[in-house]
């Protein structure tokens, strides 16, 4: 890690293994948010909770300290040096990982958790910006593209190996420190997140490049100012935010409540569903992502303005049927709209980031980022859940699991068509 920034590496390769470590750490990041997923059956029954507090857990508490410091973080990313910054969120999402394993109680696991959602989420924007300064316009929607291959491999690699890792473990005797499956699943995983992180360590800060071609000054401006500038962007930065923010919230409630479904209507554990599941994951992921990626590229040759949207619209309108996987009759027809939704969503990710390093100015990028960060993971991550499970008490209880979540999906990805329109709209005039 060096302490001054760099102009963007003139070879290829510099470029394509700065992205790659970027990459790794984005995995990284996403395997610690994902981990307790597969697992999260053993640790409920283990540690005596309810599911009102399992949701809270894998709800509220990876929310709320992103939506109090999402802002702040986005400032950072605009006035200091980012891959410092990176580190330290690595820090914060292996130690809420390591206490989530060790937690004794609902209070500290919640709190465990709270430190892994601020490391993931808060360094999405760091990443976001710092692959923007590694590539040209004419391929940042394929730079954006790696980055969410990041992060659907590191959801894929947190069910496959997860539900390996408990699978192996859940017979042997013995365990260091008295240590149950699941605990020792999540120890294991956090020591394995070391690597990625000493990366860092030797990464160079490149040197910014502005989104536009009006001169800037260096120095971002302050909060206030920033905010009213970005205020003018509204007509643009609404829409966006809110398409990305309602396709998100089918997504979440899905990563939430598969696992439920999966074990509760089709009595499979994690051994059982883990590894054809993480494959699901992140072959859907990946291929939606590289799809998203060459989408917003050709959009953007074929229309620089507002063609960059293109597969967002596209991926919002596919998430409306695929997110009736829950009502599938069979394992095999929920597999293959959950990974259609998966497709769907990553194409909407790559599309909405893309257009936001490209239409939204470098100073005002972080910031950007931030506050649908700030918002996204409070409404998908903190409300989403248990918007589901208020649904399904309003059905008639919890049997009625898979109807309300297919209801908010579809509804949730159903506006998120119309906001991406509106966004269209915008990006057009």
């Amino acid at each position: 890690m060096t302490d001054a920034a760099v102009p963007m590496p003139a070879v290829s390769g510099g470029r394509l293994r700065a992205l790659m470590v970027l990459a790794l750490a984005m995995l990284a990041g996403m395997v610690a948010r994902t981990l307790l997923s597969p697992v999260q059956e053993l640790a409920k029954a283990d540690m005596g909770l309810s599911d009102n507090q399992m949701g809270l857990i894998q709800g509220m508490a990876l929310a709320l300290p992103v939506a109090v410091l999402a802002v702040p973080i986005g400032r950072l990313v605009d006035r200091t040096r980012r891959v410092t910054l990176l580190l330290a969120l690595s820090a914060l999402w292996i130690s809420g990982t390591v206490l989530s394993g060790l937690a004794w109680d609902f209070a500290s696991l919640f709190v465990g958790r709270m430190l892994v959602g601020l490391g993931a989420a808060g360094a999405v924007p760091a990443i976001l910006s710092l692959t923007a300064d590694l590539s040209t316009p004419e391929r940042r929607g394929r730079a954006v593209m790696v980055m969410v291959i990041g992060q659907a491999a590191g959801m894929a690699a947190a069910f496959a190996g997860g539900g390996a890792l408990v699978g192996t473990l859940a017979p042997v005797a013995g365990l260091p420190l008295g240590l149950t499956a699941w605990r020792a699943t999540m120890l294991l995983v956090a020591l394995m997140m070391l690597a990625p992180t000493a990366l860092l360590v030797w990464q160079a800060e490149p040197a910014r490049q502005e989104g536009t071609t009006d001169a800037r000054p260096e120095v971002p401006p302050r909060l206030g100012p920033a905010l009213a500038e970005l205020w003018r962007l509204r007509r643009l930065v609404a829409p966006l935010m809110a398409g990305m923010i309602t396709v998100n919230m089918g997504d979440a409630a899905a990563t939430v409540w598969a696992v439920p479904v999966l074990t509760r209507s089709f009595g499979l554990q994690p051994a059982d569903f883990g590894g054809w599941m993480g494959v699901l994951l992140g072959l859907s992921g990946a291929g939606g992502t590289v799809l998203g990626g060459l989408v917003a590229d050709w959009g953007h040759k074929r229309n620089a303005k507002g063609g960059i949207l293109w597969g967002a619209l596209g991926g919002a309108a596919l998430s409306v049927p695929a997110a009736l996987f829950a009502l599938a009759p069979g394992v095999p027809l929920f597999a293959l709209l959950l990974a259609l939704l998966m497709v769907a969503g990553a194409i909407v990710a790559v599309g909405v980031a893309s257009a936001i390093t490209l239409l939204v100015p470098n100073h005002l990028r972080g910031l950007c980022l931030g506050l649908m960060s700030a918002l996204g993971v409070f409404i998908s991550l903190g409300l989403a859940p248990s918007i589901v499970s208020l649904l399904a008490q309003a059905f008639g209880g919890e049997e009625h699991l898979p109807l309300a979540l297919a209801l908010e999906g579809a509804v949730a990805s159903l506006v998120g068509v119309l906001t991406f329109r509106r966004a269209l709209r915008a990006a057009r005039s």
